[in-house]
């Protein structure tokens, strides 16, 4: 797929969901291979003033939860994934609930794709655990299957998650932590704690974590596109021409001039 190809009307109609864009860190990458990706995408603006807004304790276990900035919309929800399953252009995102970069991506990236792809049915977007940065990763991917499966509440935990992300391994995603976003989900605290210790879960974790590594993923986060994986997923207006690239021959239309 090309990201060279002229803006589509498509395009156009989205003008105004753009923000000026930054450069953009590297993801957060396994020791296997270090990457850089290019911009940070549109909605960095918005993120920024309520980052600012809730102050620097963002996810500090010490503190109340942060409420998500861009909340998934649930009637979209099939289990894990996003949108039709009839969908002609698949979105496998393979992600670490610690990863700061993961967290840009839902926040500014995925709460693009989510109106402009899935919910007209352009798109299938599909959730994949690679838990790598340690164990408050595995705990926290464990804990978001486990309220999917209580509540069918995955993806209201996992915009959750990524609101309250406060660095790696220190405390975010202590188990009294995970069951205090339970709670705020609207899942029963002991229930969920006992779910919590079923080794289904973590052995789920692990298995797709193998098969994320498996099918070349090195870090976080990654993206396939109908199975071939996109390496500009940080950078809006890429991610949007490779997709717009896909959806007039998914959809008979054809393609703006």
């Amino acid at each position: 797929m090309s990201t060279n190809d002229k803006p589509t009307s498509r395009q156009s109609s989205r003008s105004k969901a753009k923000a000026t864009r930054v450069a953009a860190p590297p993801p957060r990458r396994s020791p296997v291979l270090l990457a850089t990706f290019g911009a940070v995408a549109a909605g960095a603006i918005l993120v920024v003033i309520l980052v600012m807004a809730n102050g620097s304790s963002k996810g500090d276990p010490s503190t109340a939860l942060v409420a998500p900035a861009f909340q998934t919309p649930t009637a979209l929800a099939d289990g894990r994934s996003l949108g039709t399953a009839t969908a002609p252009i698949a979105l496998d995102v393979w992600a670490d609930f610690q990863c700061p970069y993961c967290g840009q991506f839902s926040e500014q990236i995925e709460s693009l794709i989510v109106p402009l792809y899935v919910q007209p049915g352009h798109a299938r977007l599909t959730f994949h655990d690679y838990a790598f940065i340690g164990q408050e990763s595995v705990d926290a991917a464990v804990a978001a299957r486990v309220a999917g499966d209580l509540g069918d509440k995955f993806w209201a935990y996992h915009d959750m998650l990524y609101a309250n992300q406060h660095g790696e391994n220190k405390g975010a995603f202590s188990r009294e932590r995970l069951a205090d976003i339970a709670v705020a989900v609207g899942l029963d605290r002991q229930a969920f704690l006992t779910a919590m210790n079923d080794p289904k879960y973590l052995a789920a974790v692990k298995q797709e974590t193998s098969e994320g590594s498996a099918l070349g993923v090195t870090g976080t986060p990654t993206m396939f596109i109908n199975g071939q994986p996109f390496a500009n997923l940080l950078d809006w207006s890429k991610t949007a021409a490779a997709l717009d690239s896909l959806v007039p021959a998914a959809s008979g239309a054809p393609a703006s001039p």
